[in-house]
């Protein structure tokens, strides 16, 4: 094989016959043209050529031009570049194996000039590494240059890797340099992850408002203070920029104008013949630079909250352990899972599939996804999500949904990124703006007529109702959303926040919720070493007040009959127990039944009938919260508390509620069954107005007679509600978050019951009266500034700026309230730190070998060992 420089060459003279593969070998790279193997229409050829040329351990790097055919294949500058050449010639004719991972290698949209792909580890990909050390690495691609709408993508996908601390992109260098926890991530599994974006990175609809016009408006700003105030004769030139700057205006107001209409475009219109009649140039540029600032520091404002706040939902494993034989688990990519495998999860990790318990015990906390806080036990048989945080314990889950088509995945679809489109209060600002430019435009002109003045009605149309009315629509929107989110209510359709507070119409379709019964105190069985009442004490003390409704049962209970609380030391959450020392410095237990039977707790005969009389009475109770509760104390059991659903009707105090709340709400329900059986659900909870023997069509005809205030409550993923959630104002589903991908509800409520229903009305009430605020100190300021004209002189550049006052306050209201919500789930998410760490959870590095079940019972039962035995001893 002779050695020649390894670069293009012309292709094969006229007549004569191409080879198949041809080679141009060198020092250090091989060129090698073969339209066969290097197809752009065959790209799992070419990725398997790639991975197999990689394999040898010299290549570093490979250039390839699919529409050329054509590939240059680097390795590192060694004496024995013969033996390269004849390891590279068995790959090409296919006589090697592959040893590296090209699967995620993306190769669709590249450019058609070159790809670079590089070796990182053991994958392949078109990221090159320029500078890496532990938990840092800087990554160089060419498709990020001057792309800010490929690096905000970016971002937001950086945003949702777990382990992933602290980013920053640059277009101009083409690269991002990435901060991230070694403990919970490699380098491989964040390059795997970004390769596999390249579809979402490259064609994604979001992206960050353009700066061009702000850029220009700025440099107006210096040429226009310039001409006016320091060398007059530019003062011509600006104006001439200043008046080409503003022509897109004054062409939609001629077409407002030629359609009948009078807006915003004629607005500015007007200010920019007046601008060109005085020849000052500056006041027209202020205000130009000040419409384009405030949409971009709301833009970056709005961008850095949504990621802050809606980070846990975001983000989903990339990851998961298979279960494989005997006691092995396999780490592979959480996308590769499919329905039916079995996948392993352990303390400090995040759930990566949605699927049902097989084995095993944990305490799981889902309060991003549903609200509910505090951890709760789950068990063989129990419904787990993905997202969910593992906070104790060790579970086999069958897969039921991966990847994309689990419910927070779902969820993520629609939480807004940038500006949030179809928000009622932004259509509204628009409107309202077109028609204060009206006023504006017809006072201005009087003022004019009267005074013969220019600047008074320079001052009077310069006054901005367009830039604060959007921005809080924004704002306000983003707030509510993220509210709503942090109480269990996903909003799917954002307009649905501004048309809450207009309903007063309530439906209630056909729904199970509505004859759910609220959680009580069933019995408390005593082992007869302490009394019933100091057993209830002691498990009412564990929970933290109104956590859940566990805790309210328990809490009520124990109100009730008057018991005072012991004190809590050192309160910490397991899988199946809730543990703390009393005053008297004794290990109080709240247990699971689950939890009694994993760590073999040796029972007297009294205390095994009454463990099994309180699981026989949990048949008939409905939920997991309903499960009894064991009381121990130094290891032997005190009592067992049982549960039961027999309290209120949910719905019964709902109604109730809203009732009080709004005393001119009409309420009704309808129904398909007959009219005879919905009355009497009806009327159990307070609705006198009932319709049975409804079909689809029918609920349909019923909703459109009551008008445009209805407030349908349901399931909204049944197929058959469909065109009732379609019919009314705001649709709002009662199926939670099992269902929530086919949900078509305008709202979902994340958390089983109806209780969400209430701070859903208190989230949209709250949603209007901000945007009237907000409007009230839009008018306060423009009237100060356009009075300023006649009473106090203001000319155009007065009056803009004593507008854009208002504008910052609204902006400033909006961002503290937004800051405020933050700091108050960042508050909550430091305390489940804080609870992680006093509990001695560390978050391993995934991949480790699996934990044997000797292990895991020394890791989260040694401490109780002592006391067991002594419980043992007993017989108790």
């Amino acid at each position: 094989m002779a050695q020649a420089r390894a670069t293009k060459s012309t292709p094969p003279a006229a007549g004569l016959r191409e080879p198949i593969v041809r080679i141009a070998p060198g020092d250090t790279s091989v060129a090698i043209w073969s339209s066969a193997l290097i197809d752009p229409n065959n790209l799992p050829l070419l990725r398997d050529l790639l991975a197999r040329v990689f394999s040898i351990e010299e290549v570093v790097a490979a250039e390839i031009e699919p529409a050329h055919g054509y590939a240059r294949v680097s390795y590192k500058k060694t004496g024995a570049v013969e033996e390269i050449w004849r390891k590279l010639s068995r790959i090409l004719s296919q006589q090697g194996k592959s040893t590296i991972e090209a699967a995620p290698l993306y190769l669709e949209s590249q450019p058609k000039a070159s790809i670079r792909v590089n070796r990182i580890g053991r994958l392949l990909s078109t990221w090159e590494v320029r500078r890496q050390s532990p938990g840092k690495i800087s990554l160089f691609h060419p498709l990020l240059f001057n792309r800010r709408d490929v690096a905000f993508r970016l971002e937001e996908e950086l945003t949702a890797i777990p382990g992933v601390e602290a980013f920053r992109t640059s277009p101009l260098a083409s690269g991002v340099t990435i901060r991230f926890n070694p403990r919970l991530l490699n380098t491989e599994r964040l390059i795997r992850r970004l390769e596999q974006a390249w579809p979402k990175l490259l064609e994604g609809t979001d992206g960050p408002p353009s700066r061009k016009r702000l850029t220009i408006a700025t440099g107006l700003l210096g040429l226009a203070y310039t001409g006016q105030y320091l060398v007059p004769v530019v003062r011509p030139i600006a104006v001439a920029a200043v008046a080409l700057y503003g022509l897109p205006n004054l062409l939609n107001g001629s077409k407002d104008i030629v359609h009948g209409r009078v807006g915003l475009p004629a607005l500015y219109s007007a200010g920019l013949f007046l601008m060109l009649l005085t020849g000052m140039p500056f006041s027209s540029s202020v205000m130009a630079v000040l419409m384009q600032f405030w949409p971009q520091l709301a833009h970056s404002t709005t961008t850095r909250t949504q990621r802050k706040l809606f980070l846990p939902l975001c983000r989903r494993s990339t990851w998961a352990r298979l279960a494989g034989d005997g006691n092995m688990d396999i780490e592979v990519d959480a996308d590769m899972l499919k329905p039916g495998d079995l996948v392993s999860v352990r303390s400090g990790d995040i759930i990566p599939v949605d699927g049902i318990i097989v084995s095993g015990l944990a305490a799981i906390d889902e309060q991003e996804l549903t609200g509910v806080s505090g951890a709760q036990d789950k068990t063989a048989g129990d419904s787990v999500y993905a997202g969910s945080f593992m906070r104790d314990g060790h579970l086999s889950i069958r897969v039921e949904r991966a990847g994309e088509a689990t419910a927070a995945a779902v969820i993520a679809t629609y939480l807004p990124h940038g500006k949030t489109a179809g928000l009622p209060a932004s259509s509204s600002a628009e409107r309202i703006a077109n028609r204060n430019a009206k006023a504006s435009l017809a006072i201005a002109g009087l003022s004019f007529l009267a005074s013969r003045q220019l600047r008074p009605s320079q001052a009077m149309l310069r006054p901005d109702y367009a830039t604060a009315p959007r921005l809080s629509a924004q704002l306000s929107g983003l707030h509510s959303f993220a509210e709503g989110l942090s109480r269990g209510i996903l909003f799917r359709e954002p307009g649905a926040i501004s048309r809450l507070p207009a309903t007063d119409i309530y439906v209630f379709d056909d729904t199970p919720g509505l004859t759910q019964r609220e959680l009580e105190i069933d019995e408390v069985f005593s082992t007869g070493l302490v009394s019933e009442n100091n057993v209830l004490a002691y498990a009412a003390a564990a929970f933290p007040p109104a956590q859940n409704e566990r805790a309210e049962a328990l809490q009520a209970e124990t109100a009730k009959r008057g018991n005072a609380l012991p004190q809590v030391i050192n309160r910490e959450r397991r899988a199946g127990a809730i543990r703390y020392f009393d005053g008297e410095g004794q290990l109080l237990e709240i247990a699971a039944p689950a939890h009694i039977k994993a760590v073999g707790l040796p029972l007297s005969s009294s205390a095994a009938k009454i463990l099994a009389a309180a699981e026989d009475s949990h048949q008939t109770a409905a939920g997991a919260a309903a499960r009894p509760i064991t009381v121990l104390r130094d290891g032997q059991i005190l009592g067992v508390i049982t549960l039961r659903r027999r309290g209120q009707l949910e719905g019964a105090r709902l109604v109730a509620t809203l009732k009080a709340r709004n005393k001119r709400a009409l309420f009704f329900h309808i129904s398909s069954d007959p009219q005879s059986v919905a009355e009497v659900r009806a009327r159990s909870i307070g609705i006198e107005a009932v319709s049975g023997d409804l079909d689809a069509t029918a609920k349909v005809k019923f909703l459109s007679q009551l008008g445009p205030r209805t407030i349908w409550i349901g399931n909204g993923a049944d197929p058959v509600a469909a065109s009732a959630v379609a019919a009314s104002t705001v649709s709002v589903s009662l199926a939670g978050l099992a269902s929530v991908a086919e949900d078509k509800a305008d709202v979902v409520l994340l958390r089983p019951g109806l209780k969400s229903i209430v701070a859903l009305r208190e989230i949209g009430r709250a949603h209007r009266a901000h945007i009237e605020g907000d409007y009230n100190v839009v008018y306060v300021a423009n009237l100060l500034g356009a009075l300023g004209g006649p009473i106090a002189n203001f000319g155009s550049l007065e009056s803009g700026l004593v507008s854009n006052l208002g504008t910052g306050i609204v902006f400033a209201r909006n961002w503290l309230r937004l800051l405020s919500l933050s700091s108050r789930i960042d508050a909550r998410r430091a305390r489940l730190v804080a609870l992680l760490e006093d509990e001695g959870v560390q978050l391993r590095m995934k991949g480790d070998p699996a934990e044997s079940e000797e292990e895991f019972v020394r890791l989260h039962e040694s401490d109780l060992a002592p006391r067991l035995a002594a419980a043992a001893s007993t017989g108790i």
